[in-house]
């Protein structure tokens, strides 16, 4: 639950002077109970301005009450969530004491993304990295698409394979900043910037690194802000990813296509690859909101929600891994790409015909200020889809209780 807060209102001028967001408390009114909450103040806005969030453990809870502590008060130790910096290109994300996953936004690799995802029964629910099978680009939780062009009638970049050095026609997201890490007592929030570059055009890119030479340099063709939130609520796993694309270029064409071979089908935004054993061609079960069971009914199906559940390893519990689309993404309710190889991916670009629905590209132009943004939920869970009431849980996302201050 969240709300947005103008705290000055509510206190005194010495109040005001001394105010840290760590001073803010709930309580549930019918019980006394304290309810962990945690105020983020806005970044436009001095910090008594902001948003309030805290989880509902049940539906009892219907009056809640906030004050403004006069000291800090310290947390039981190891409550709530920490963001360590291991100083290697990695942010570990911890929730109660246990490491969930991490971000890696080291340029050794395409991309940045989340890896592993440690489910609810201590065990990663995405396949291991590096791994030297099928698609080893397929890397935890990040965001791809497989063809970026920065002008209408050229062929795109592949923002999707291993973006392979010295090759033009491939892309790298590069991590730039961090423009906000905030951690506490109900979510972890990793914000950062990125762009979208293509790879310079090397002279010769078979000579050692050292001796590389660049013929021509890549053009930075999107910038991103990225925002991943990792909410407290073990031992299930919630991660909100939200992403504002913004062509750095005078016009973006995503998935257009224009050599005629077929638009590609290997795009994001967000691409997941789920631990080996809860493939569907090993124990696992491709599910979505619309009644589609097994990779036949559900790829290229425009839906909701797809869950991918099965016994983690073999003869282990059955979790589940659930990638929800947000109505206020372009094409709602997507089309995804989702594979009984273990890759599951929201697609709002491929039309190939008879599964997939009309979608195709999608242009931005710099000189009206397009901007293109996705906001996408990952939920891990126990059992199947009924078990882990995943539509309930998209239903919650999309449709919170109403929340009033008075």
């Amino acid at each position: 639950m969240q709300v947005e807060l103008d705290l000055a209102e509510f206190l005194t001028e010495k109040e005001r002077e001394n105010f840290h967001p760590s001073l803010v408390r709930m309580m549930d009114k019918a019980t006394g109970r304290v309810v962990p909450c945690q105020f983020s103040p806005h970044r436009s806005y001095r910090r008594l301005r902001g948003t309030l969030s805290w989880i509902m453990p049940n539906e009892a809870q219907t009056e809640l009450k906030v004050n403004v502590s006069k000291s800090q008060v310290s947390p039981c130790p190891g409550e709530g969530t920490v963001i360590w910096d291991r100083g290697d290109s990695q942010l570990e994300v911890f929730l109660n004491r246990e490491h969930v996953t991490s971000y890696i936004f080291n340029e050794a690799y395409e991309r940045p993304f989340l890896y592993p995802l440690t489910g609810p029964d201590g065990l990663p629910v995405t396949r291991s990295v590096p791994n030297f099978g099928d698609h080893p680009h397929h890397k935890g939780i990040g965001l791809a698409v497989g063809d970026v062009s920065g002008q209408k009638g050229k062929p795109g970049i592949d923002f999707w394979g291993l973006g392979t050095m010295g090759d033009p026609g491939q892309g790298r997201v590069v991590h730039q900043a961090f423009t906000q890490l905030e951690q506490g007592p109900v979510f972890a929030r990793i914000r950062e910037e990125n762009i979208w570059r293509q790879n310079d055009e090397l002279e010769d890119p078979t000579e050692p690194r050292t001796r590389w030479k660049v013929k021509n340099e890549g053009e930075i063709l999107l910038t991103e802000e990225r925002t991943i939130t990792v909410w407290n609520v073990s031992p299930l796993r919630i991660i909100d990813m939200h992403t504002i694309l913004t062509p750095a270029c005078e016009e973006v064409v995503l998935n257009a296509d224009v050599e005629k071979k077929e638009t590609a089908k290997e795009n994001g935004p967000l691409t997941i690859r789920v631990a080996d054993n809860m493939r569907g061609t090993a124990e696992g079960t491709i599910v979505n909101s619309e009644g589609g069971r097994t990779e036949k009914e559900c790829w290229g199906r425009r839906a909701r929600w797809v869950d991918y559940y099965g016994p983690v390893v073999p003869g282990g519990p059955v979790n589940g891994v659930a990638a929800m689309d947000h109505p206020s993404n372009i094409r709602h309710p997507t089309g995804w790409h989702v594979r009984d190889y273990g890759l599951f991916a929201a697609n709002p670009f491929y039309s190939k015909k008879p599964e997939w629905p009309d979608q195709g590209p999608v242009h931005l132009s710099e000189a009206k200020g397009d901007r293109l943004v996705f906001i996408y939920r990952i939920y891990v869970h126990r059992g199947d889809e009924k078990q882990g009431k995943v539509e309930q849980k998209w239903q919650d996302w999309v449709n919170p209780p109403e929340a009033v201050t008075e």
